[in-house]
C-alpha cells in the first residue's frame, strides 16, 4: 500500500493519498494488496521568500495543520497479510489452505501440516507509480526488500502432531528510492530498512477436524530516509525511526468438517510500539549578489509511540480433487484505532537575522496513524480470491496460480469516501525432491478523486515480485 500526499497551496496543509500493498505499510499495507509495499512519502512545503519563516503548524479538533506526511508506509495492510510467493500467486487467499513454511505469517494453525524439518526464505521486488488519470506518472518507486525468513520443526506430543517454528518478517518495509516530479522541482527519497517482527510460533492438530496456532511476535529495527528537494528552494531532510519495541500475538485456528474443506480464522491483536525518531533539515537559500545561505534545524524525541490496529480474518478452502485447490478470504484491518503519539515536525531556521536560533519542533500528542491528517480515517476491508492446479510430471510437480483481490483503503478521498482498488495475480513454481521453488507477481490499479494541486482524479498502480524457496529435510517428494 502506498501513501500519496499533495501539498495545498500554503504548503502546510495536506490530505493523504493513499493506495495498497502492500501494508503496512505497509501493511501493511493495504498488501497482493492490503496490497502493497510501495516506500515513504515525500512531499515538501512550496518555496518560500529567503527572509520568511514557515508558519508554525497549529492542530485543530477538526483537521490538523501538518507539513506532508512523512510515515507513508510500504504495504501498510501486509499487517492483515502474510508471505510467500505460493500465498500471493492464489491472490493471498491463504487464511484457510496455509500449508507451508509460510503458514505462521498467515495463519499460525496451518504450521500443524508440517511433517519435516523446514527452511524457508523469501524476498520481494515493490513497484508502483502514480499521476492524474490518463498522464504520464509523475510519482514512482522501485525498491527490493529481504520479506521472510523461517525455520520450523514438527513436534508429537502423545496423540497430539504438529511443528513449531522461529521466523523473521518485514511487515513494512521502506528500502528503496521514490522519485516525485512536479512544475518546477523534483522530490527524491532513498529509504533502508524496515518495521520487522521476529516470531516464536506453533502449529498443532488437537482432533481430526480441528487445528490450532499462535506466534509470539516481537517488533523491532527502523527505518532512516534521505528526502531531497531540488528546484527555486532546495531542502533536505534526514529522518531515522530508532529502535521499534512492541510485542503481538498472532491466533489462528482451522476447521475441517469433511476431508476436501478447510475453514480458517485468524485473529491479529493490536499493540502499541515504541521508537525513537530523530530529524534533521538542512534548507538552502540563494542570496542576490552573495553566496548561498543556509540553515539547519534537529531534534529526537524517545517517546514517541504508534498504536498498531488489530485484524480479524476469515476464509475458506476447498480442494474438489488432489491436483485442484480453491479459496477465499475476507480481511478486515482496524486501521480507525491507529493512532500515533508525540510525533513531531521541525521548522526552517530563519535566514533573517543572521545566526538566528533554530525553532524548537512542532509536537503534536496524538494524531490518526498513518493519515496524519484524517481523523475518520477507516478500517481496511480485504476480499480475495485464489486458485491453484497441480501439474504432475513423472518426478516434478509444477504448480499454476492465480487470483483475484479487492482492498478497500483507510483513506477517505476528495468525495469523502475510502477508494477501494482491484488487482490480480499469477503465479508459478516446481516440485523436485526436498526443494520447492516459486514464483508470483501481483498488480495492484486503481483511481480516486484527489483534491491536490491539481485537483482531479488520480490513477495508481503497483506491482509486486515474490521468490520464495523452501527446503524439507527428509522430503523426497
Amino acid at each position: 500500500m502506498v501513501c500519496c500526499r499533495a501539498v495545498s497551496g500554503d504548503g502546510l496543509r495536506t490530505r493523504e493519498r493513499g493506495a495498497p500493498l502492500t501494508s503496512s505499510v505497509v501493511p501493511a499495507l493495504g498488501r497482493a494488496g492490503a496490497g502493497f509495499l510501495v516506500a515513504a512519502g515525500l512531499m515538501l512545503a512550496r518555496p518560500c521568500a529567503v527572509h520568511a519563516q514557515e508558519p508554525v503548524p497549529s492542530p485543530t479538533p477538526a483537521v490538523p495543520e501538518l507539513p506532508p506526511d512523512e510515515l507513508d508506509f510500504q504495504g501498510l495492510t501486509s499487517i492483515t497479510l502474510g508471505s510467500g510467493a505460493r500465498a500471493f500467486g492464489m491472490g493471498g487467499a491463504f487464511l484457510a489452505r496455509a500449508d507451508d513454511g509460510t503458514a505462521a505469517s498467515w495463519n499460525p494453525a496451518g504450521l500443524s501440516y508440517l511433517r519435516n524439518p523446514e527452511v524457508s526464505i523469501v524476498g520481494a521486488r515493490n513497484a508502483f507509480d502514480r499521476g492524474p488519470e490518463g498522464f504520464e506518472a509523475n510519482d514512482s518507486f522501485v525498491g527490493r526488500t529481504p520479506d521472510f525468513a523461517a525455520f520450523a520443526y514438527p513436534l508429537e506430543l502423545g496423540p497430539v502432531t504438529g511443528a513449531a517454528q522461529l521466523s523473521y518478517q518485514r511487515v513494512f518495509s521502506f528500502r528503496g528510492s521514490r522519485t516525485v516530479d512536479k512544475e518546477g522541482f523534483t522530490l527524491a527519497t532513498d529509504g533502508t530498512g524496515g518495521f520487522d517482527v521476529l516470531a516464536i510460533g506453533s502449529g498443532l492438530q488437537v482432533s481430526r477436524k480441528l487445528r490450532a496456532g499462535f506466534t509470539l511476535n516481537r517488533w523491532l529495527n527502523g527505518y532512516h530516509q534521505t528526502r531531497a528537494r531540488t528546484g527555486s528552494r532546495r531542502q533536505r531532510q534526514e529522518l531515522d525511526y530508532h529502535d521499534l519495541s512492541g510485542w503481538n500475538v498472532n491466533l489462528g485456528l482451522m476447521w475441517t468438517p469433511q476431508e476436501s474443506v478447510n475453514l480458517g480464522l485468524v485473529l491479529k491483536t493490536p499493540f502499541s510500539g515504541s521508537l525513537r525518531l530523530r530529524r534533521e533539515r538542512t534548507d538552502f537559500f540563494s542570496v542576490s549578489d552573495g553566496p548561498e545561505v543556509i540553515t539547519t534545524n534537529s531534534a529526537e524525541r524517545d517517546d514517541v509511540s504508534i498504536d498498531f490496529p488489530g485484524a480479524l480474518g476469515v476464509g475458506a478452502s476447498w480442494r474438489p480433487r488432489s491436483t485442484l485447490t480453491l479459496s477465499s478470504d475476507y480481511t478486515r484491518t482496524f486501521w480507525s484505532k491507529g493512532k500515533i503519539h508525540n510525533f513531531f515536525t521541525v521548522p526552517q531556521t530563519p535566514v533573517i537575522p543572521p545566526n538566528a536560533v533554530a525553532p524548537p519542533p512542532d509536537v503534536f500528542p496524538t494524531l490518526p496513524y498513518p493519515t496524519l491528517v484524517d481523523l475518520e480515517q477507516t478500517d481496511t476491508e480485504q476480499l480475495r480470491l485464489g486458485a491453484e492446479y497441480v501439474i504432475i510430471s513423472g518426478r516434478l510437480k509444477w504448480p499454476l496460480r492465480a487470483g483475484y483481490f479487492r482492498d478497500r483503503q483507510y483513506f477517505r478521498d476528495g468525495t469523502g469516501i475510502a477508494p477501494s482498488f482491484n488487482g490480480w495475480t499469477v503465479g508459478g513454481g516446481i516440485l523436485a525432491g526436498p526443494f520447492l521453488f516459486d514464483v508470483a507477481y501481483v498488480h495492484e490499479y486503481g483511481a480516486y478523486v484527489d483534491t491536490g494541486e491539481p485537483a482531479g482524479r488520480a490513477f495508481t498502480r503497483f506491482q509486486r515480485f515474490f521468490a520464495s524457496l523452501i527446503y524439507r529435510h527428509g522430503a523426497s517428494q
